[in-house]
């Protein structure tokens, strides 16, 4: 549907040949009278949109037209949804008039063209002396197509998977009281699955381990000192690193995973459908089997392992890239380490736990990353990377928060990763051939400059923190200089993570093209994802671009089909993230239903109703709470109550007891001023818009006057006065 609706979006050529089943859905929208002729090509009327259907709470719809783009997304009420489900890909007509109290758009479903979901999640509620069914997360209430007898044979909270259609009940999941549900929820919403297609498993099983006769044509670096640096319990290990100081050649092997999974089979299609590894705290949903991703593929200690090497040559002085080359290589890993056995390394100069081969390389290396990243940083931005780690009990329920900083292990693995992200762009867009006149497409990681609307509200906000007290810069130079210096005022605040999320906030996310644009955040004029290949289908792709292009078999073909995979991609990674946020918010939100009435500390996020309050208080760090009555400002400390919880949408209630004049935890003068200025604003804002509605109902009142006003008939001639 992407595909069509992107030809749609640019207009189809009348001669244009199109598959058939896009023929039919063009001669679809022909016959509802919604295409226009333009130049021999067919476009959308503006009047109409074909997007994706979100429902919400309330029975009303929201469709987000698509390809995305600014377009505000368009508001459908329940009973023109034509029985549309969240997901759905929809036809929609543009109505006249707005809602009460809503400023978007109205229309109505016209035809569904794509169902997305076959399935709608739902737990069991008893209601008087029936039994329906509520959705999950939006709360619909839906009809059973079962007797009532049958289902008060259940347990109230009786998770099911329903046809929407019928209403009948397709599978019964468990119970909403087990913790170990949450997993099933989250994975369900997401429309993800832990098992494989048997053909893909079978084919992951069917692989020999690695023998280096068997790869005579690849580079034999086994007598290379490797180590691999990862998080304690981590299984997959993609990458793996060597500095040889002496001659200053940095290696940066990466797991070659496009050997055994090969262009449309069976693996290739089930990891581009998953398209990235999801992290739960106790587990990880793989993107390739386990046979490959914990095993074969997987950079394991002391085992030969097949690898994309980039050997990098760099100025002994200042660090700058020489020359660099990408080769296949068999290679083996002389130890895996942790985080913290490379820090106890860097701090004491020697670690016991590291082999004695390792020790004198890796800290030439950890000199090295230094001065890469002080170089790094007079382009690019460089932000707290405070990771919030949940750890469960044996009953998968919550039981502490561990909080990980950055530190100079997590640099040094960085700064190397960086490099060879960044050396693997400029690969994608060199000439094969002296006359290799092809559009470069690529995968590449971009990120666009913050819009002036952006930085203005940032810096407008970081005025009222008494961070920043100049003028907002205009030219990106000075933008970057001013970042730096509002981190380094935010250091001496003690707000440091509270203003680098106010800044990330302001710029766009970034996301994957096939047209370079450069990356703004990281300063880089060209960059991709390489390293990871075991978990994203990016970095796998991106290595069969670069081995073709390394042996000079390109094909340009292939090409062709890059931007719609980078949007698909870059879809399908916002919503990995998304089931991960969801996961922990079920966790909190079980956690919190035995707390009711109990009062925590946190911080209010925004400036609307109702606010929403992130608490601090271990180990809930991160949860969020929506306040339902008190009031409060952003950023301003309080004490907050749980009055209610509801575990299948994983929202938590609660109500401000008591306002600090404080905020980040710390209660300085300069705090009370803004918390101030906040409330003085907030005042404004309301009164503003009470003003403004107050005028519209006074026009719509003058309108409904103007438009009932009938002038009367004119008397007939013979009864005027004076005839």
């Amino acid at each position: 549907m992407n595909e069509f609706l992107n030809l749609l979006r640019i207009g189809i050529p009348l001669d244009f040949k199109l598959a058939d089943s896009f023929s039919q859905l063009l001669e679809s929208l022909y016959r509802f009278d919604v295409l226009t002729l333009h130049k021999n090509r067919y476009f959308l009327k503006k009047q109409f949109c074909i997007g994706k259907v979100e429902l919400t709470r309330e029975g009303y719809g929201f469709i987000t037209p698509l390809p995305k783009s600014n377009r505000q997304d368009w508001l459908v009420e329940k009973n023109l949804l034509k029985g549309a489900q969240k997901g759905d890909i929809v036809l929609a007509k543009l109505l006249t008039g707005h809602l009460k109290n809503s400023h978007r758009p109205r229309a109505k479903v016209m035809k569904i063209l794509e169902s997305k979901d076959r399935f709608v999640l739902c737990y069991l509620e008893k209601y008087k002396l029936d039994c329906i069914a509520i959705s999950i997360p939006n709360e619909i209430p839906y009809k059973i197509k079962a007797s009532q007898k049958s289902l008060k044979t259940l347990p109230s909270n009786t998770i099911l998977k329903l046809n929407p259609q019928n209403g009948e009940i397709l599978e019964i999941l468990g119970t909403l009281e087990d913790p170990k549900i949450d997993e099933i929820l989250t994975l369900c919403l997401y429309n993800r699955q832990e098992s494989f297609n048997l053909n893909a498993q079978l084919q992951a099983e069917s692989f020999p381990e690695v023998r280096l006769k068997d790869f005579k044509e690849r580079m034999d670096c086994t007598h290379l000192p490797f180590c691999a640096i990862d998080p304690l319990g981590a299984k997959d290990h993609d990458d793996a690193i060597y500095f040889d100081a002496e001659s200053s050649i940095l290696y940066v092997a990466i797991a070659d995973v496009s050997y055994y999974v090969k262009e449309e089979s069976p693996l290739d299609l089930e990891a581009k459908n998953r398209g990235f590894s999801i992290y739960f705290p106790h587990k990880s949903i793989p993107m390739l089997p386990r046979a490959l991703s914990e095993n074969l593929c997987s950079l394991n200690e002391g085992k030969l392992r097949l690898a994309m090497v980039w050997k990098i040559r760099l100025h002994k002085r200042t660090k700058a890239v020489l020359n660099s080359e990408l080769f296949e290589a068999v290679i083996k890993v002389r130890q895996k380490l942790t985080y913290e056995e490379v820090d106890a390394l860097i701090k004491n100069g020697t670690n016991k736990q590291v082999l004695p081969s390792l020790r004198t390389p890796i800290l030439h290396l950890h000199t090295l990353a230094q001065k890469l990243r002080a170089k790094r940083l007079k382009f690019g931005f460089d932000f707290l990377g405070d990771e919030k780690s949940m750890e469960l009990d044996k009953n998968l329920e919550l039981k502490n928060i561990k909080i990980e900083s950055q530190t100079f292990s997590h640099q040094l693995v960085e700064e190397c990763m960086l490099l060879a992200n960044i050396q693997s762009a400029k690969l994608q867009t060199q000439k094969t051939t002296a006359n290799d006149d092809n559009l470069k497409l690529g995968i590449y990681r971009v990120h666009s400059k913050p819009k002036p609307d952006g930085i203005q509200e940032l810096f407008a906000e970081l005025k009222l923190l008494g961070i920043w007290e100049k003028a907002i810069p205009t030219n990106p130079k000075d933008f970057h200089q001013a970042i730096l210096n509002v981190q380094k005022a935010a250091k001496l605040a003690n707000m440091e993570n509270e203003v680098d999320k106010l800044i990330i906030k302001s710029m766009p996310q970034a996301f994957y093209a096939s047209h370079n644009i450069g990356h703004f955040g990281l300063g880089f004029e060209a960059y991709s994802h390489f390293t990871s290949p075991i978990r994203r289908y990016s970095d796998l792709l991106l290595h069969r671009i670069l081995k073709a292009k390394i042996k000079l078999c390109e094909d340009y073909t292939i090409k062709e089909s890059l931007p719609l995979l980078c949007e698909s991609l870059s879809q399908k990674e916002r919503e990995v993230a998304k089931a991960e946020i969801d996961f922990k918010d079920r966790k909190f939100a079980r956690f919190l239903s035995r707390k009711i009435g109990q009062t925590f500390e946190g911080i209010i996020l925004n400036d609307t109703k109702p606010e929403l309050i992130s608490l601090t208080a271990t180990p809930l760090q991160g949860a969020r709470v929506i306040s339902l009555k008190g009031n409060g400002v952003k950023y301003q400390k309080v004490r907050v109550q749980i009055i209610d919880v509801q575990i299948a949408t994983a929202k938590i209630y609660g109500r401000i007891v008591e306002c600090y004049n404080e905020s980040f935890g710390k209660e300085t003068k300069q705090i009370s001023k803004y918390l101030f200025a906040k409330k003085c604003q907030k005042d404004k804002q309301t009164k503003q818009r009470i003003k403004e509605n107050a005028q519209s109902i006074r026009k719509n009142i003058q309108r409904k006057k103007r438009s009932s006003y009938v002038n009367p008939k004119p008397l007939p001639r013979h009864k005027r006065k004076g005839k």
